[in-house]
């Protein structure tokens, strides 16, 4: 693997281990509720609602990690079946990845909306040039 190729997949493997880091933490919320038995109610198995406030954002930290980055899997899915690893893909790569990070301690911190949005975008735009330059890449190459 070449340099580029390293750090691209560093960045998938930061992404994948926050995934993990949120779910441990939604784990641990849920679990602190429901261990105590005067808060078991059959509406938890059905109803996001039911849970108290900070495991209900802490589930909406996990879903979004499961939204707009599969986007950059498939985009990175993308780059290195077409050998089109580069420097720019992986710095892409890590500013998406850094941004999501910063999102889901703001989105399972103080929640701060303009905050997390601000960080959102950020990602947002990363990824969409990403996916921008791997097109211009796989069309320069004629495999279209």
């Amino acid at each position: 693997m070449t340099s580029a190729q390293l750090v691209l997949f560093a960045a998938v493997l930061a992404q994948v281990m926050l995934s993990f880091i949120v779910y441990l933490f939604l784990v641990r919320a849920r679990f602190a509720y429901a261990s105590d038995p005067a808060n078991l109610k059959p509406e938890l198995a059905y109803d996001q609602s039911a849970w108290p406030i900070k495991a209900r954002q802490i589930s909406n930290s996990v879903t979004s990690q499961f939204e707009l980055p599969v986007l950059f899997y498939v985009g990175v899915l993308f780059v290195f079946q077409t050998g089109a690893a580069d420097w720019i893909f992986a710095i892409l790569a890590w500013i998406f990845a850094a941004t999501r990070i910063i999102h889901a301690l703001i989105h399972t911190g103080k929640n701060v909306v303009m905050q997390r949005f601000a960080f959102f975008l950020a990602g947002f735009i990363a990824l969409a040039v990403f996916w921008i330059y791997l097109a211009m890449h796989v069309f320069s190459m004629g495999a279209l």
